[in-house]
């Protein structure tokens, strides 16, 4: 569905906005058809660079890029995690 607008090529990126507004879907919703059409195999990736927005990976080395992003992302999410988890030992039971 969302992989069918896309077009290939970071610099033909669609924002998350277009892409909301021409399924009549949020943001929420968004993410969870992409998520599923990356499991489905699709080369949907996405990028906060200069042409935000989601894109098909014209090559290997645009999705090699896309999934260092999420690695980073997701060390990221491990670290904010620890601090959270720290500061739950702080709290009242």
């Amino acid at each position: 569905m969302i992989y069918e607008e896309l077009l290939t090529g970071e610099e033909n990126a669609k924002t998350a906005k277009e892409l909301c507004k021409k399924f009549n879907i949020n943001a929420r919703e968004l993410a969870q058809i992409v998520r599923e059409e990356r499991r489905q195999g699709h080369p949907i990736a996405s990028s906060n660079g200069k042409t935000p927005g989601y894109f098909l990976a014209a090559n290997k080395t645009e999705m090699e890029n896309f999934c260092a992003s999420l690695f980073r992302r997701a060390g990221e999410i491990h670290r904010t995690r620890k601090y959270c988890l720290a500061t739950l030992d702080k709290l009242p039971k």
